[in-house]
């Protein structure tokens, strides 16, 4: 059973192997070889049908031409033996054998079997005796295989009312298959020649229907890489002419619909990079205020309230305490508040520093086990605008894991490879239904938005029970310019 699976396995393979090279051979010689090969299937049916013809038409020939021939001699035979005139019955045989090529020899036998006359130069063959017992009154043809080929051997009897011996004439083959080879030969020359005929032919269609062909081709790559300018001539009347026609027609409208495509992209672009850039000035700001206002504003109060704990001896001391206590806690807050907005490190030392004290700061908060990976981010900071996309994605990805994936561990993957940077992002958390769980719930248009406007692109995965991955890679030198 095993073997017979595995011989299953091996033929399938060896048939799609075949059916991937004929794919792979190009239109032109698909065409000249089914013109070439139509021919040559035609000439050999032909020829191995004409040759079944011909021989199954000769066998039956000869085999008539044999027992005709021995009826001839036996009738001419009788009054050679009645007056015993055994050299001239020996002289009608070889008459007959020369007047006619395909005898190959003939005999003449008594009553006893024994061999009265015959055409043999050599000596008579005795084994052409064999098996004379049985013949009697009774005509007979056979087919010999002898060392010379195939001989019909017809048995005629002299006279019929008394059995008195008979003649033998043996056919050969030899010469009709000499002529049927010479037929078949010229049969063959012929279909050679067709097949000549086919073969250029089959080149000058293959230029008429190739050459267009090979245009289109040109220009379809030549669209795939975003050229819209390659018009194709429409010389043909056919049609390839009509389908010349048809792609020249939507290589217009691909080329409007391209530029249309292009401004609206360049609108769009330019109105993400607004509020995007908009939106990080605003952290900015609101950042600096906080430590720049409210910061300075809460330390204030504590200096006052360290000032009033120190003037006063009652029991206000630990209700300013408290107060104190609140108040740290408060620019704590602030200060992680603004850290989130916009964290200094990452305008001042890069990515990796900014991602190590988020993630520091993000297991102190949720409780969360963050394994950080990073490959090949040593050699040189990417663009600001970069830097900031990729924060603000894995920042809005570890969000969402809090909210919504109830994981207990998350690992991140950064690599700069080739002047990409890729980034995975992965949970053990309950997973989703991507289908069923509208984008927009969990930020997604907004990590996309922020990877598509640097040229990058980004992927979501989730099952449930399964967990989540993030992953996205972005150029790491930006395509457009950052205001921040």
């Amino acid at each position: 059973m095993i073997f017979a699976s595995f011989q299953k396995d091996t033929l399938s393979t060896f048939l799609n192997k075949i059916k991937e090279s004929l794919f792979r051979v190009p239109l032109r010689y698909k065409i000249i070889g089914l013109a070439v090969g139509m021919v040559a299937l035609f000439g050999t049916v032909t020829i191995f049908k004409v040759h079944t013809i011909l021989v199954s038409n000769m066998k039956d020939l000869l085999k008539d031409e044999s027992l005709s021939v021995a009826r001839e001699l036996a009738s001419h035979s009788k009054e050679y033996i009645l007056i015993n005139d055994l050299y001239g019955l020996t002289r009608l045989l070889k008459d007959i054998q020369n007047s006619r090529p395909e005898v190959r020899y003939a005999f003449v036998v008594d009553s006893y079997h024994e061999v009265l006359a015959h055409t043999f130069s050599g000596g008579f063959p005795g084994d052409l005796l064999k098996g004379e017992d049985h013949l009697g009154l009774h005509e007979r043809t056979v087919s010999l295989l002898t060392n010379e080929g195939a001989v019909w051997d017809t048995y005629y009897p002299i006279f019929e009312e008394d059995g008195h011996g008979g003649v033998h004439v043996g056919i050969t083959e030899a010469v009709m298959q000499h002529q049927i080879s010479d037929f078949l030969r010229s049969l063959l020359i012929h279909t050679v020649i067709v097949m000549a005929i086919a073969l250029i032919l089959s080149v000058l269609l293959t230029l008429v229907i190739t050459k267009p062909v090979k245009k289109l081709l040109g220009a379809t790559r030549a669209i795939r890489h975003g050229n819209y300018e390659s018009i194709v001539d429409t010389f043909p009347q056919d049609e390839v002419g009509d389908l010349v026609v048809a792609f020249n027609a939507m290589l217009e409208q691909l080329q409007q619909a391209d530029v249309d495509r292009r401004e609206k992209e360049k609108i769009r672009k330019e109105f993400l990079q607004r509020v995007i850039s908009t939106q990080e000035q605003e952290r900015k700001r609101v950042a600096r205020e906080l430590h720049d206002q409210s910061s300075q504003a809460l330390a204030s109060i504590m200096v006052r309230l360290d000032v009033l704990d120190k003037s006063y001896k009652s029991g206000l001391s630990e209700d300013i305490a408290a107060l104190k206590r609140s108040l740290v806690e408060e620019m704590g807050a602030l200060r992680n508040l603004a850290r989130e907005l916009r964290p200094s490190v990452l305008d001042d030392m890069g990515l990796v520093p900014g991602l190590e004290l988020y993630f520091n700061q993000f297991r102190e908060r949720y409780g969360l086990l963050v394994e950080f990976v990073e490959i090949g981010t040593q050699k040189e900071r990417a663009d600001h605008c970069v830097e900031t996309c990729v924060y603000r994605i894995i920042q809005e990805s570890l969000t969402n894991i809090t909210k919504h994936a109830e994981a207990d561990t998350v690992r991140v993957l950064l690599e700069w490879r080739e002047e990409k940077i890729r980034c995975v992002i992965e949970d053990n958390g309950i997973g989703f239904d991507l289908e069923n769980i509208s984008k927009d719930r969990l930020g997604l248009y907004g990590m996309e938005e922020r990877a598509h406007l640097l040229g990058g692109i980004l992927r979501v995965d989730s099952e449930f029970g399964e967990g989540t991955m993030i992953s996205f890679t972005i150029p790491a030198k930006g395509i457009i310019e950052c205001d921040e």
